[in-house]
Formats: structure tokens, sequence, C-alpha cells
């Protein structure tokens, strides 16, 4: 008997839909369910870096923690866990460009951890990390990487500058553009200052900023800031606002912050709401 076209495409559907939600359990004691096999055949191995993005949800649905909500994929060596069945073990298995779903025992974890499971998790469940793995590489290509990174990085803040901050001043290795004069003296080592501020990354995507009438309330000098932002605020006065790029040697270099990858140039617009003088 012959399938119907129609028919045949419900029960490839089925079939595929079922194969999506199959637990594939390693020799190692690893829970899998892959959704999507990436093309490279690439796994990790020791020593390797891995970039991944991770939603991790209970039983129940809820989400946990989120790194497409953090905006911060994580880029970590991999290394083995502690226990037999451990989200670490298993990222050995998931390939690069891998979607995969990782089944984690609570009562393992949090016995492991020496917590008892909460409440909203619940004992003898799941927790289901989801793993969409970016790419995996040796340290060695990692540096190469970085290295090549960090050499393009003149070249990206001198065309930012050019295209968007005409008439920029330098000052050490940052540019700042006065949009905005202020009064009273320059804001000097010592003071306290109320400032409001946008970050952004070349690209104009925000990656932080200040919140309505709340400021960041900080003593200048004091090295509460990455010093790209001490060295811009003596170039202000109160009242005034500033565009200011710097580079990530005077932000947070090499190993990026949060949502902020490594060798990454900041842009800031900058506004000195008040002064205190020290």
């Amino acid at each position: 008997m012959k399938l119907k076209l129609s028919a045949l495409v419900l029960l490839t559907a089925g079939i595929i839909a079922c194969n999506e939600h199959k637990v594939t359990t390693t020799p190692d004691g690893d829970r899998l369910q892959i959704h999507e096999k990436g093309t490279s055949g690439k796994f990790a191995k020791d020593g390797d870096i891995i970039n991944f993005d991770l939603v991790i949800k209970t039983a129940k649905d809820s989400v946990i923690k989120s790194s497409y909500e953090d905006g911060n994929p994580f880029n970590v060596p991999i290394q083995k866990g502690f226990f037999k069945g451990s989200f670490e073990n298993a990222l050995y298995h998931i390939g690069e460009g891998d979607s995969t779903t990782v089944l984690v025992s609570a009562d393992t974890l949090f016995k492991m951890m020496g917590q008892p499971v909460p409440l909203e998790i619940g004992t003898g469940t799941d927790l289901r990390f989801i793993v969409k793995m970016h790419k995996i590489q040796s340290q060695e290509d990692f540096q190469k990487e970085l290295a090549e990174k960090k050499a393009q990085e003149p070249k990206i803040i001198q065309e930012y500058v050019d295209k968007n901050m005409k008439g920029a001043l330098k000052e050490g290795e940052i540019y700042h553009l006065q949009t905005v004069a202020g009064s009273g003296d320059l804001v000097k080592d010592g003071d306290e200052v109320k400032v409001k501020y946008v970050g952004k990354f070349v690209d104009g995507k925000i990656f932080d900023q200040s919140q309505g009438d709340a400021t960041l309330d900080l003593q200048v000098g004091a090295g509460r800031v990455i010093p790209g932002w001490e060295i811009a605020l003596k170039t202000m006065r109160k009242g005034g606002k500033s565009v200011v790029i710097i580079p990530s040697e005077l932000a947070y270099g090499e190993r990026g912050a949060g949502p902020i990858a490594p060798n990454s140039p900041l842009v800031f617009e900058m506004e000195v709401v008040d002064v205190i003088k020290k």
C-alpha cells in the first residue's frame, strides 16, 4: 500500500519530533537530547576553549538563567565535572554547531553543592541545560584570534572617530567629543561625581546604561571604574556631556566582562550631573 504524500509528511514529522525528544545516554552517564547537529564534526578536548549560549530550565519550564537575555555567551576552557552525569562532562559530547539539551539530576547537583533542592525546582526532577555550541578552538587558535583582534583595534577606533566623532580631541589613549560644555572647574581626582551614561559597542549596540534619573555616584581617582572613565571624567565639568571611545586596554582588556568580549573598544555617552569638590 502506498502512503499518500500528506500522510508521509505527517509520518516523517512525527519521527523527527520523536528523535528530538529521545534521550541518549553516553558511556560516561551524560544524558543528551540532540535537537540539531552541526556540520564541522569537531568536539572539544581538554584545554580547548568553547563558546556557547546556554538556557537553564526547571522540569516545569521555568527559566533559571539565559545567556541570551544576559547578552553574554560563555567563552571558557572546557573541563571535567565533579560527578557522573554533570553538565560539564556532557559538553565533551556536544559538537561545534550542535543544539543539545543536557539533563542533570537536581538531587545529585544540589547534593554535590551541599544544599537542599529548592522547592521551585523540586526533588526527583531534572534540570535542563539547553546548549547552542558556537565555536570550539584550541588554546593556540584562541590566542591567535585575540592577537589579531587586538591588532585591528586602532584601525577600528580611528574609523569610528572619523565617521561619528568629527572634531574629537585625544586625551592619552582615549578620544572625547564634548557636546555640552558644562560649567565650573574640570573634574579632578578626589571629586565626588554623579554621572549618567550609555555604554555601547562600536556597532551601536547598547550593553549598559543608567536608568531614568538614577546616576552612578563615585569618587574620581578611587579606582571604582575602568581607567578610561577616570581619564574621560577629568576632561569634563558639571553639567557637561561628552562622547568618548575607550580602547580595550583602558576598559576590560583581554578578559572582557559580561557581554563585553575580550579586546573590545567601548563607546560611552557621559553626562556629569553634579560635582562635589573636595
